[in-house]
């Protein structure tokens, strides 16, 4: 599982490339992609002592171009605000992302805008503009009708010193480890590949943990997701097999 955590970082550490654009501003392309397949853009500028870190309105602009306007419901709002706050990440008037820091804190900014970014983007883009809720709330809603003991939105630190945020953790119990969980409403491959690296970053500090994923099959999975899963040996169950799967979110891991 290391060679998985080290080729992973070695994955981000060549896909990130950085180029100056005016005014004291720098564009970062990052190796990760939105709903669209763009990959993701963040910009940097230094202000004295401070870094600020931005996504340029991108995220929340790009989703009110695809039909998802966030400010229109209540509840999305509520999501977003939820996401927001668990990063550590500010949103202004014009729906830029934004978060500062210093150069010691930097790389872990970083990484949470990014991790914001990710979540916000698979949360709010859904496969049918019909589809009124949200996969994270079906899957909270689910857990609640069957009496599955969870906790919304935890966050732990990995080895790499990243912290990194699940959707939901079932407490140990005798018969099973500690679960963090994470469900994926887009299963696309550069979200399962992050996904994987977190659950084993975090599982090299609290080897007790095990990691679990969530998949919406509402679209059908690819077949490399499915592979790449079961070659790390990350458990995982697509949504539509959840009843089948009951037993294990109860009682064993």
């Amino acid at each position: 599982m290391k060679e998985l955590v080290n080729s992973y970082v070695e994955w981000i550490r060549k896909g990130f490339s950085l180029r100056e654009v005016g005014n004291g501003w720098h564009e970062v392309v990052t190796p990760f992609l939105n709903h669209r397949n763009d990959m993701i853009e963040l910009f940097l500028k230094q202000e004295n002592d401070q870094i600020i870190i931005s996504d340029g309105g991108n995220t929340l602009n790009e989703l009110i171009l695809s039909g998802v306007d966030i400010d229109r419901s209540s509840k999305r709002t509520d999501e977003l605000n939820t996401i927001l706050r668990s990063f550590g990440i500010s949103k202004n008037g014009e729906n830029e992302l934004f978060a500062k820091t210093d150069e010691k804190k930097f790389p872990e900014v970083k990484h949470r805008i990014i991790q914001a970014v990710l979540s916000i983007d698979d949360l709010f883009v859904l496969s049918k503009p019909k589809v009124e809720s949200f996969f994270i709330e079906d899957v909270t809603t689910f857990f609640d009708l069957n009496e599955v003991i969870f906790v919304k939105d935890t966050t732990f630190v990995g080895k790499s010193g990243f912290s990194h945020k699940f959707d939901f953790t079932l407490p140990k119990i005798k018969q099973r480890k500690e679960v963090a969980i994470k469900a994926l409403n887009s299963p696309r491959k550069d979200r399962i590949e992050s996904v994987m690296w977190m659950i084993e970053d975090t599982r090299l500090l609290r080897p007790d943990m095990e990691g679990l994923v969530i998949i919406n099959d509402e679209n059908d999975i690819p077949s490399d997701i499915h592979s790449a899963l079961n070659e790390y040996k990350i458990p995982y169950f697509a949504w539509s097999q959840r009843n089948e799967n009951l037993n294990r979110l109860k009682i064993a891991a």
